[in-house]
């Protein structure tokens, strides 16, 4: 429990580095819990809204134990310097994804996702074209991502200015509105517009509101007639005030084969010419996080840029789900059985070598145990398991 009395239950991301509650890492826990204890997967997601606000705001780090000392508190999007129980900063959102897995919802469990999804909406689409904008890297959870590095220059998350980007959003109050008017460091991120259509569609089927279902159309139909590129089969973010595309090849650009109510021939395209190709995708222990052509391409250990190349647990569950729903289960076998080989390797790890299935990062590592949901992989229809309360 909380000083301030709220209670909270939380599984660490990571005992060593990672010791607050992450919002992304949250809905992972959330689907491993389900196979082993829902009550506990519930308790998790209970936990994250409530460090959110009423308005339906739910941030990207809640800490809960203790605020981010004072050396790393510039650095964190919180308010203030210190003294700040969250961000003000969002992450991929997740939460009715992970709801459907972790089952039981109840009518308050309900209401704080439809405010959650009308929040994101509301505050973070200024332009009302469906698709919502990411003012910081780390907010799509790829911080340190190669196709970041043209858009934020100097103030990219692993350089020194990152701070002061840190600092023109406290000016601006975190608003979407403002900053997307007024500078050209921000995203319509693949993967962040990806998660988004995901749970809208979660949502609509938890509610039975079929209103969450067009919501989810809206952005799915903008991903296609905005970010799709036909000549190369690919997804690309659109970034600053004239939305250029960000043609650099990561996984986040095939993140929509997730997505099953987009056309069938552009996700066959992803999947037969870029996930399943051996000289961009397709390595021995996973899914890289940047396309193996890509002069970027760094799968090796740094700590402080772990998204140019390294293959993570998230990523091989997400598209193993996407290749099922094509039906290519064979295919989507040997995607998951590199990911689980690599944990028998290396154990359950922050992310790992596509090529050697050498372990990096942090030791048990929280939603490396997104394992337990393979071979299987995310569902894009709902869980195929439901859960009781």
């Amino acid at each position: 429990m909380r000083r301030d009395g709220t209670p909270f239950a939380f599984t660490c991301p990571s005992p060593r580095r990672y010791q607050h509650q992450w919002s992304w890492d949250s809905c992972f826990h959330a689907v491993a819990w389900s196979h082993l204890e829902p009550e506990r997967a519930r308790a998790e997601l209970r936990t994250l809204v409530r460090a959110g606000r009423p308005d339906g705001f739910v941030p990207h780090t809640a800490f809960w134990q203790a605020s981010p000392r004072w050396r790393r508190a510039p650095f964190y999007a919180t308010a203030n310097y210190r003294g700040d129980a969250a961000t003000e900063s969002i992450q991929t959102p997740l939460l009715p994804v992970a709801w459907e897995y972790a089952g039981g919802a109840t009518a308050e469990d309900l209401a704080a996702l439809e405010a959650h999804a009308a929040w994101l909406i509301r505050e973070r689409d200024p332009d009302g074209d469906g698709l919502i904008t990411i003012l910081l890297p780390d907010e799509s959870g790829l911080d340190d991502s190669p196709k970041y590095d043209q858009v934020f220059g100097r103030m990219a998350h692993w350089k020194p200015g990152y701070a002061r980007l840190v600092q023109r959003c406290r000016r601006a109050g975190w608003s979407a509105a403002t900053l997307t008017r007024t500078t050209d460091e921000h995203v319509e991120d693949v993967l962040m517009n990806t998660a988004h259509a995901l749970s809208l569609r979660a949502l609509a089927r938890l509610t039975g509101d079929a209103a969450w279902d067009a919501y989810a159309a809206r952005t799915e139909a903008a991903l296609v007639d905005r970010c799709w590129d036909e000549q190369r089969g690919l997804f690309f973010d659109l970034a600053g005030r004239d939305e250029r595309r960000v043609e650099v090849s990561t996984w986040s650009s095939l993140a929509p084969l997730a997505l099953v109510n987009l056309p069938v021939e552009i996700r066959t395209r992803v999947a037969e010419e870029h996930l399943l190709h051996p000289r961009r995708y397709l390595a021995r222990f996973g899914v890289p996080s940047v396309s193996m052509e890509e002069p970027s391409f760094r799968p090796g250990f740094n700590a402080y840029r772990t998204w140019r190349g390294a293959a993570w647990m998230n990523t091989a569950w997400l598209l193993t789900g996407g290749l099922r729903a094509l039906g290519a289960d064979d295919e989507a076998d040997t995607l998951a059985q590199g990911a689980l080989d690599a944990v028998e390797r290396s154990g359950y790890r922050e992310y790992y070598h596509p090529r050697t299935g050498a372990g990096h990062g942090e030791q048990r590592f929280g939603f490396a145990t997104l394992a337990l949901d393979l071979p299987t992989g995310f569902c894009p229809s709902g869980p195929r398991v439901a859960r009781s309360a």
